[in-house]
């Protein structure tokens, strides 16, 4: 049995608590970060699988974090952050079978990832690893609130003159939310109480948005072809290592090897009473016969080697494919096409929407990059959506929900905004020369006219009107681009690289590049040039984004 992932909670019988292996599995398996305080071992034995189970609260279906690990709840360790001190009936809880079940097979799970080697991803990052100055947990996001209070260095205050002079900052531009999620009210409730006088610099360092880091991640499944089996090199392999004595004296020969990591299989004969004996085996690039669970390596059928093969590539090289689920609703001609997932992995409330299986997801944005008409190459956004705050927003006009609730995600008005900071720094990363994004008509096309008015809003007013704040003091304005779309055939990425159709589904050829798959296009074929909204990124712009970077909000 093995950590599934419908299988990654355990609800007591009893009370609200339960346990989940939830962020782990999403860390292994899915390539978020990891958010526990210890990394995850190579070596199985150095970790205990309770510091990676989460000790949760359900409310009805609804879960969310008690902000504490099952082996700080068996130690008696409660962060400040914790839900819960000391509650004796959850420790007992704790111990009880299932959990215990529970935490063995998280601890296989953990043993399993123990021997992976390495995980093979055919993607680039959405952005540059984050610095420990990364207050949002991606780099040149900023908080408006810390910056304010640097610039007024070391003067001193106490809490009442503090509260007064963010509420100038606040009839400047700095959003309210900003100042609730930043856990400086609290400081400055502790130094009131106290009578004590602060200085900026000293408040400056205690705004902490450890609950709103962000990640942006890919979605990736694993790859249905792990090993290619193909033709042997001309090169010396290296010998076949620790063979079984009964093999001794038999001929053996390499009948297929995969080029990337090299594993092949041997075709083994030897003369038995009967007549000659065909068996086949799987060996590593290293020469070791790889054998199944019962020790057997020699199998009568080459198709169960080759099988022995795969499995034991991908469970210590995995291969995962970043192409996404939901490429069908996309503009076809575009070069790797991703869905990056902007989440909230140390946010306390756990969502989950119905278009992706991981929690807190707050925006996600489906894209690909395309030649425009001057042969720019283009980031061309096929959607940016939030389900949660789609979500959220319903609830709260049905009243079932306050602004301020937990299950509320942050940003709730403003994360068109923030997902254009994002993407806008991922192209500015990527070196791209300009962003775009379809036109609202091109959605309601998309999905048959369901929920035409808000997707006019979103695509050709609020996303047009964000970037022009956000880069007219760059000297740039969002403007009309073309990028050029296949009309009479097709071309989708797939796991073999790009695969180009007729009109009819009728696959002409696969490439491993966009450039070579556009030489399959039929006769007649043609790309035209689609009008979208867009920015360009000149070399100066491109630089001025890096060395100011977005606020978070704002």
């Amino acid at each position: 049995m093995t950590l599934a992932p419908d299988a990654l909670e355990l609800r007591f019988a009893y009370g609200d608590y339960g346990l989940s292996a939830r962020r782990l599995w999403e860390h292994t398996e899915l390539g978020q970060v990891n958010v526990f305080s210890k990394a995850i071992s190579s070596r199985q034995e150095f970790n205990d699988a309770a510091e990676f189970i989460d000790v949760v609260c359900f409310k009805g279906d609804a879960l969310s974090l008690a902000g504490l690990t099952l082996a700080e709840l068996k130690a008696g360790r409660f962060p400040l952050n914790s839900l819960l001190r000391g509650d004796s009936v959850l420790a007992g809880l704790a111990q009880a079978e299932d959990a215990a079940t529970f935490v063995g097979l998280v601890a296989k799970h953990v043993d399993r990832c123990s021997v992976r080697l390495a995980t093979r991803n055919q993607h680039r990052p959405f952005l540059p690893a984050a610095g420990t100055e990364d207050l949002f947990g991606v780099p040149l996001i900023f908080s408006t609130l810390q910056r304010r209070l640097q610039d007024l260095g070391k003067s001193k205050a106490g809490a009442e003159q503090w509260l007064k002079t963010i509420e100038n900052f606040q009839k400047k531009g700095l959003r309210a939310e900003e100042l609730d999620c930043s856990s400086l009210r609290p400081e400055l409730m502790s130094l009131d109480e106290f009578g004590e006088q602060a200085s900026a610099c000293a408040l400056a360092k205690l705004c902490c948005f450890k609950d709103i880091r962000l990640s942006v991640m890919p979605v990736v499944t694993d790859a249905q072809w792990q090993l290619r089996f193909g033709a042997v090199p001309g090169r010396t392999l290296r010998q076949t290592r620790r063979l079984r004595k009964p093999q001794a004296g038999q001929t053996r020969a390499v009948v297929g090897f995969d080029s990337v990591l090299g594993y092949r299989i041997e075709q083994v004969e030897h003369q038995a009473l009967w007549g000659t004996d065909v068996h086949w085996q799987a060996v590593t690039h290293d020469g070791l016969v790889i054998g199944d669970d019962m020790k057997q390596t020699l199998f009568p059928i080459k198709e169960s080697a080759v099988a022995l093969a795969i499995a034991h590539a991908k469970l210590r090289f995995p291969k995962r494919l970043a192409l996404g689920q939901w490429g069908r609703y996309a503009w076809t001609g575009g070069k790797e096409y991703r869905e990056w997932l902007i989440t909230l992995p140390y946010y306390p409330a756990s969502y989950f929407s119905g278009h992706f299986a991981v929690r807190n997801v707050l925006a996600h944005v489906r894209c690909d990059i395309r030649e425009g008409a001057d042969g720019e190459r283009v980031l061309l956004l096929q959607e940016v959506q939030s389900d949660w705050a789609q979500t959220a927003r319903r609830a709260i006009a049905l009243g079932f929900m306050k602004i301020h609730d937990e299950a509320c995600p942050p940003f709730l008005k403003e994360w068109p905004a923030l997902a254009i900071k994002l993407v806008l720094l991922h192209a500015v990363h990527q070196e791209l020369d300009a962003v775009a994004w379809t036109r609202g008509q091109h959605q309601v096309l998309r999905y048959k006219g369901l929920g035409a008015t808000g997707l006019i809003e979103l695509y050709d007013r609020t996303l047009p009107r964000e970037v022009n704040r956000m880069v007219k003091h760059l000297g740039c304005v969002c403007e009309n681009l073309g990028v050029f779309v296949p009309t009479n055939f097709s071309i989708k990425q797939s796991e073999s690289g790009y695969d180009v159709y007729t009109p009819e589904n009728e696959l002409l050829g696969t490439a491993q590049t966009l450039e070579k798959a556009r030489q399959f296009a039929p006769d007649g074929g043609h790309e035209l040039l689609y009008e979208v909204h867009g920015v360009r990124l000149s070399d100066a712009v491109r630089k001025a984004i890096r060395g100011s970077g977005f606020p978070a909000w704002g």
